[in-house]
């Protein structure tokens, strides 16, 4: 039976990418799998995704050639995976990469399996089509892993079964002979080891290529707000990681939002691909920076981020998944400017402030990329210019440029609606409502999340991609737990029954669908979906939160929230499990070390009922306190909340603590800090571990 391509007809954007190929490509299925036994053909599994430009490259240069789709077709069973679309088998297979070739993969991941077992044999990233910097030319490979498969089967069974042993004792964490215990100094420990690689000159952490790694950088704003010991340092390596960050080339000064990395040390040299959770995360960042470290300039940042995550990724869904790196004729050339180019678009005084700003006449007429030389507040200094004035300068220049870019190709966009990532922009909505009190912000929280509720939860079941068609992805870990999050959040700006619901049966899911009820801890993919070589538990934070840290965290704030002891079960049983992870590594594990906090030191929650009077007290407590507590405000005519609401009279306050509640609500604001500065006093909370 000769197969034949079978990605015409998809939703799939990075699918469609590939339906022209000459390889007779599959979709990962039941029968694709079966199929491959049946021949006795090695899996050659492709994984990329759409805005990945090695992906493109890749195409263009091997899946494009018949005489290579020729040894494909005749030799192996092609599947082609959308790592957006399954996460589950591209950690799966990243995670493989390592345990074979001793370090990480990319994309394209390139992957041969055994039909029998789906257990990998041979994995790498890009191929090139000739012969570069000591890598095998695709078509070389090919022969190898043919004559490895067929002619040295007995090394092939030996590496099969050593990959099967070594996915098994993935989930076996290190452990000690004393028990271990969760320990507040880790979170300190953390800070000075992110301060020990921090890049002194450039901001951010040591080494290229370069990511922005908003959750270290969290860490760090953390100690700031707690006034640690090393918050001096935290807060000036913060203030300069987030200026050199939000100055540099990786940040897009002319439409708004985040390239993807940077391939050098100063943030000069991006990589184009402009991505949903890059930004999401950055956002959440730079609205809290904003109001702890006092700086305003990072919210408007924050503000123009979420502009263009509006006008570029908004689609009637939600927000799509990424724009591409490639733009016309190369990788990012349409966000390059000429000097020329510029001053046609502006006018003098605009030029004048953009030259001290961006150093424009220091540039030849080449195209070149905008990358500060100053600050905002020094360029209209140097200018005597007050800030207002160089803000309108600023503004209008960028419209005029942005208009310019607008006539130039435009980097193609992957619409495809992915759940955990848009519920992590929620929770940054929600986190630019609490921090800059913007009410417009909040308000898209909640329409989008009504979006995703829509779409994506059916039968008490959520999912993490729903398709024009009626096909829907079944959720991951991240979904729940992200989206779980999202609510709490929300949940602190603006009271919603319909949050709290939904939260209540992401809780529940979380437990039922994902946890392990032996060992702790929650499995990346569902207890009752396909069964695959390795199921991993997600721990360490990468561009997004971990699954665990997450899920861990979220109960315990719900949990609180709802005096549900199953929920703090699950995440105490899950601290439990991974401190010895937290021990070796803590700075690579913020959200666990969130959780953790919670486990040892339960910030108060605190309960207003009542309308505007409750409204003002909130928005003082926030003024007062920030992060110190979580505070929510019910409406009188809700009829979903928490028990202890229902004793409560209105316009009064109650304080939780863990699963307890004090005895008396208290009527007035004086007496409602009177008990809070005394709950929060670190004298009680010595006597917790006395």
């Amino acid at each position: 039976m000769k197969l034949v391509n079978q990605l015409s007809g998809q939703e799939n954007r990075y699918l469609l990418q590939h339906a022209g190929d000459p390889v007779a490509w599959q979709l990962w299925s039941p029968a694709a799998l079966a199929l491959a036994r049946v021949q006795d053909k090695p899996i050659f599994l492709s994984i990329g995704y759409s805005a990945c430009n090695s992906c493109q490259l890749m195409q263009s240069e091997s899946f494009s050639d018949p005489a290579i789709a020729a040894q494909l077709n005749d030799n192996f069973i092609n599947i082609k995976v959308d790592k957006e679309e399954r996460p589950d088998l591209d950690d799966i297979f990243q995670t493989a990469h390592q345990l074979l070739n001793g370090q990480t993969g990319g994309w394209p991941l390139s992957v041969f399996l055994c039909p029998k077992t789906l257990l990998p044999f041979v994995v790498g990233t890009y191929f090139p089509r000739e012969p570069l910097e000591g890598r095998i030319p695709f078509c070389d490979l090919l022969i190898r892993v043919v004559n490895f498969y067929r002619a040295q089967h007995k090394d092939f069974l030996n590496l099969r079964e050593q990959m099967g042993k070594s996915f098994k004792a993935l989930n076996d964490l290190p452990s000690t002979d004393e028990p271990e215990y969760a320990d507040l100094y880790l979170l300190h420990e953390a800070s000075v080891r992110l301060l020990a690689q921090a890049d002194k000159e450039y901001g951010g952490f040591l080494g290229a290529p370069k990511f922005t790694l908003p959750f270290s950088l969290w860490r760090l704003l953390e100690a700031v707000s707690e006034n640690t010991e090393v918050a001096d340092e935290a807060s000036a390596h913060l203030a300069l990681s987030l200026d050199r960050i939000g100055g540099s080339a990786i940040h897009d000064a002319v439409e708004g939002g985040f390239f993807r990395y940077a391939t050098d040390a100063a943030w000069q040299q991006p990589q184009f691909e402009k991505m949903l959770f890059d930004n999401a995360a950055l956002l959440g960042l730079y609205c809290a920076a904003s109001t702890i470290l006092k700086q305003p300039m990072y919210a408007y940042v924050a503000r123009k981020t979420l502009q263009w995550l509006v006008r570029g990724l908004a689609v009637k869904q939600g927000y799509g998944a990424s724009l591409d790196a490639r733009t016309g004729a190369g990788d990012g050339t349409s966000y390059y400017f000429t000097k020329t180019e510029i001053k046609t678009q502006v006018t003098d005084a605009e030029y004048e402030f953009l030259n001290v700003l961006y150093g424009l006449e220091r540039q030849s007429d080449a195209p070149f990329l905008l990358h500060c030389v100053k600050s905002p507040a020094d360029a209209a200094e140097r200018l005597g210019l007050d800030l207002p004035t160089a803000e309108k300068l600023f503004e209008s220049a960028r419209e005029s440029l942005r208009h310019c870019r607008a006539k130039k190709p435009l980097p193609a966009r992957d619409d495809k609606v992915i759940g955990s990532w848009n519920s992590l922009l929620a929770k940054s909505m929600a986190q630019m409502a609490r921090y800059l009190d913007d009410a417009e912000a909040i308000a898209a929280a909640q329409q989008l999340v009504d979006k995703l509720v829509d779409q994506l939860w059916y039968n008490k079941r959520l999912f993490s991609i729903a398709y024009k068609n009626g096909d829907k992805l079944p959720a991951f870990l991240d979904d729940y737990a992200f989206l779980l999050l999202a609510l709490l959040d929300m949940l602190r700006v603006e009271w919603r029954d319909s949050d709290y619901r939904i939260a209540r049966y992401l809780a529940e899911g979380l437990l039922t669908h994902f946890y392990d009820q032996v060992q702790g801890g929650f499995y990346f993919t569902a207890h009752d979906q396909e069964e695959l070589p390795y199921r991993p538990k997600p721990y360490a934070d990468t561009m997004t939160p971990s699954g665990n840290g997450a899920a861990a965290l979220a109960l315990f704030r719900f949990g609180y929230l709802t005096a549900e002891p199953r929920y703090v079960a699950a995440a105490q049983h899950t601290i439990k499990h991974v401190m010895p992870l937290l021990r070796r590594q803590p700075e690579a594990h913020y959200t666990l070390l969130q959780a953790m906090r919670e486990s040892l030191l339960p910030k108060p929650v605190v309960l207003l009922l009542g309308g505007q009077l409750m409204v003002d007290w909130q928005q003082k407590l926030l003024q007062r306190y920030q992060d110190q507590i979580y505070c929510y405000r019910v409406p009188v005519e809700s009829e979903l909340h928490p028990l202890e609401v229902m004793v409560m009279e209105e316009d009064t306050a109650l304080i939780c603590r863990a699963d307890q509640a004090d005895e008396e609500a208290h009527d007035t604001f004086d007496a409602l800090v009177s008990a809070l500065d005394q709950v929060l006093s670190p004298e009680l909370a010595l006597e917790k571990f006395a």
